[in-house]
């Protein structure tokens, strides 16, 4: 099946969803920000089928533009350029369905536009001892002026390279996180103990923190620079290189996931199942039931941007 996580801190509102049966790709077109968005992930199988690629095509045509599509594409959109192996590799039907996508709906291949010579492989078959670049994030061209950034990350848990993609939204505001220090705690013992203990807590959370991070970044380096090494040598030694760091960095990331697991589950034993949760639960229900989603303007053009909202409003009443 497929997921798409969207941040709780960030401004989205979902207008439409689609999800196939099968669990083959998941479609969700909203606002980000005031901004129409449609995303879209896919995983088509690993066999030759340009019927099931049309006909997320065909879904996909019912939502608006623009479009971000990403997932594993299971086919070589240039079977020289993206592959890697012994045999000749051949053209695809379904990789000529996705060339067709392309130009039907002018959607672009990020990764490649912006590394039109270089050769670089999401996937490694062991079975067929053959790399090849199939993981793709498509979007529409009218977007590629906000792509920061796209590459791929090493292999480390997946046998798939994950594929990062950053856009710059302007219109994306940072959210606003201030807190103040409640001055009557410093007057307490207590209180002054426990702000300590805590302040001690976090120092040391920060340094253990900072150096698993460093060396999760040294392991991903090294294991990037084994698989271009794997790729140039192809050979038994430099295969069992990659393994050995993969396993490294899994055991690293499994360590770094249990800490959080058990850190949540902390958390939750601590402010739980208690009365202030339903309040806050009761709150926060009524702060979305009251929030204000559009507002008509003077010239009475609907608006949901915040700060035409805001403005509106302080218009009004300073005619009152």
């Amino acid at each position: 099946g497929m997921v798409l996580l969207v941040p709780k801190n960030l401004l989205f509102q979902c207008l439409s969803m689609t999800v196939d049966q099968s669990g083959r790709y998941v479609i969700v077109s909203g606002l980000l920000n005031n901004c129409k968005l449609t995303m879209a992930l896919l995983y088509t199988p690993n066999i030759d089928d340009p019927q099931m690629l049309w006909g997320f095509l065909l879904q996909l045509a019912h939502f608006p533009m623009p479009w971000v599509v990403g997932g594993d594409f299971n086919c070589s959109l240039d079977p020289i350029m993206d592959g890697l192996s012994s045999v000749s590799a051949d053209f695809t039907r379904s990789a000529e369905t996705v060339l067709e996508g392309l130009v039907d709906y002018a959607l672009v291949d990020v990764w490649r536009h912006g590394h039109p010579t270089s050769k670089e492989y999401s996937f490694h078959s062991q079975v067929h001892n053959m790399f090849s670049r199939i993981d793709l994030m498509l979007m529409s061209s009218s977007l590629l002026h906000r792509v920061e950034s796209c590459s791929y990350l090493p292999r480390s848990i997946s046998d798939h390279s994950p594929l990062s993609l950053t856009m710059d939204f302007l219109e994306i505001q940072p959210p606003d996180r201030r807190w103040w220090l409640n001055l009557r705690l410093l007057i307490c013992e207590e209180s002054m103990a426990m702000i300590e203990n805590r302040i001690d807590e976090h120092l040391e959370s920060v340094a253990h923190r900072k150096k698993s991070q460093a060396q999760l970044l040294e392991l991903k380096l090294n294991l990037r620079q084994a698989e271009t090494e794997d790729y140039k040598n192809h050979n038994v030694e430099s295969r069992e290189r990659v393994a050995k760091i993969c396993h490294e960095l899994n055991m690293l990331s499994t360590s770094k996931a249990e800490n959080a697991l058990l850190r949540t589950k902390s958390r939750y034993y601590a402010r739980g199942d208690k009365v202030r949760k339903l309040l806050a639960w009761q709150l926060q229900k009524e702060e979305s039931e009251r929030r204000i989603q559009e507002i008509s303007t003077s010239d009475s053009t609907p608006s949901r941007e915040p700060g035409v909202i805001n403005e509106t409003f302080a218009s009004y009443y300073s005619t009152l």
